[in-house]
């Protein structure tokens, strides 16, 4: 997990918002408990505006992680913004990470491009599709929606050069759940 700012965690002590966090559960539901760990930190690989809060995060099956941020993001390698997903692929993970940038999906060049349409959500399905949600409204070739969406993206190209097809439709409609304005902050394919 990922905070909005920066706070004190059980067991790690302060951390900020280009941080992650894991969370080790020795039982869940109504009696919750477990353990906190460092998993990612920011300022180790670069994050360290105040733009580059993390939104967004997918982890790949090759141990690359998917990241977004609320604003522009510069790393070493990289340079995007709020609508692009970066990846970032560790040497080490935890209190000392390590690791190299990569650029993975650049929404500018597939139409988002508004204020509105920053990444908050993002998976990859096993076809490498990428099912994505947005803070406010979208609007990409084909398809449009609002923050409680989820609308999905087949890559041709990815990296610097980013280049696919949307789905027509929705994959998710949050409002037939009645979810009408209750923005979705991340997205998980079982």
């Amino acid at each position: 997990m990922s905070f909005t700012s920066a706070g004190t965690v059980p067991g790690i002590g302060t951390v900020d918002d280009s941080d992650i966090v894991k969370f080790t559960a020795t039982s869940l539901g109504d009696t919750t408990a477990g353990s906190f760990s460092m998993y990612f930190d920011g300022s180790d690989v670069g994050l360290s505006s105040s733009s580059e809060t993390i939104d967004t995060l997918e982890v790949l099956p090759d141990g690359r992680l998917l990241i977004s941020t609320t604003g522009s993001i510069s790393v070493p390698g990289v340079f995007g913004a709020d609508e692009d997903l970066v990846a970032f692929m560790p040497s080490s993970l935890g209190p000392n990470t390590a690791g190299t940038w990569s650029m993975y999906f650049d929404g500018s060049d597939v139409g988002l491009s508004s204020s509105s349409e920053d990444v908050t959500g993002a998976a990859v399905d096993s076809a490498g599709k990428i099912y994505l949600s947005t803070e406010g409204s979208f609007s990409v070739p084909g398809v449009s929606g609002a923050n409680e969406d989820v609308f999905v993206f087949t890559p041709t190209s990815l990296g610097n050069t980013t280049a696919g097809t949307y789905q027509s439709t929705l994959f998710f409609d949050g409002s037939v759940y009645g979810l009408s304005g209750n923005a979705i902050g991340g997205i998980d394919l079982p």
